[in-house]
């Protein structure tokens, strides 16, 4: 899964599922305030962060593909 992200000239730009997790959705956990997240795309691909007890982020990021 490939997500799109539209910059401001209006051209989509093609954003990974690693820079979606460390971008995307840290910043929603930073703004919300919350101590992990899990997310799912349904296809196999799954990201999880987690404030540790220092305060810093541990990301973890699983795919599964078939070759």
């Amino acid at each position: 899964m490939t997500e799109f992200l539209a910059t401001d000239e209006g051209t989509e730009k093609k954003l990974s599922w690693e820079a979606f997790i460390k971008q995307e959705v840290l910043n929603f956990l930073i703004q919300h305030n919350l101590q992990s997240i899990n997310v799912d795309d349904g296809a196999g691909k799954k990201g999880v962060i987690k404030r540790t007890a220092k305060g810093d982020y541990s990301v973890q990021i699983t795919s599964n593909e078939i070759l």
